[in-house]
């Protein structure tokens, strides 16, 4: 059945209700969890002084957000990616890079005005190379 499963996370208590509903159908199905997000460009930033100084560029700081992430989702098995562009396509394009059959996003955006106007849950769904799961997040 479903053996990759890819969840959009984007900072939001929103998203994180996705990322656990993502969680329980991997932990459920003995499914690999693949956690992404997106940048919109990879610049590189400068943090402290002196010998304190460390660089790291907007995906590494977004990698390391989904890292501190994983310690908060109950399952075992999981990847994380932060990708340059926008929220749906870096979800689709990491869909597509571990073959998911299934991707967990949030209703957020789903309704009223903004149904007219597009959201991210619309994108994935009409993009997807597999199943999607829209979560009740809302």
């Amino acid at each position: 059945m479903y053996k990759n499963i890819t969840v959009g996370y984007d900072g939001t208590d929103r998203a994180l209700l996705a990322v656990e509903e993502a969680s329980d159908l991997a932990a459920g199905l003995d499914a690999t969890l693949h956690i992404v997000t997106a940048v919109p460009k990879d610049e590189v930033h400068r943090f402290g002084t002196g010998s304190d100084e460390l660089w790291m560029s907007d995906v590494e700081i977004a990698r390391d957000q989904l890292v501190n992430l994983t310690s908060k989702v109950d399952h075992d098995n999981i990847t994380v990616a932060a990708v340059v562009g926008a929220p749906a396509s870096a979800v689709v394009k990491e869909a597509e890079r571990v073959n998911a059959d299934v991707i967990v996003v949030g209703n957020k955006n789903v309704q009223g005005i903004s149904r007219i106007l597009g959201s991210v849950a619309e994108d994935v769904a009409q993009k997807a190379p597999c199943a999607v799961l829209i979560a009740k997040t809302a």
